[in-house]
């Protein structure tokens, strides 16, 4: 069992990573500088904000299957 099967939250980390190397990437090529502090931040909320919405959708989920069980 490898570490994104066994921990979903891997998986959103590396989409965060891969999403935000792409957006301070284009800032750069926009004549944007971002410190690497500031990228790393930016990942940080990136995923923190990806895992927040999951967690909401996912209790929204829970709520209308159990109710749709209880009809």
């Amino acid at each position: 069992m490898n570490a994104v099967t066994s921990n979903p939250n891997a998986s959103v980390t590396a989409f965060a990573g891969a999403v935000t190397i792409l957006l301070v990437w284009g800032a750069g090529m926009a004549g944007l500088p971002v410190p690497a502090e500031v990228a790393s931040a930016f990942t940080t909320i990136v995923a923190a904000a990806i895992l927040w919405i999951g967690r909401i959708e996912r209790a929204r989920l829970r709520g209308v299957s159990s109710a749709s069980a209880t009809s």
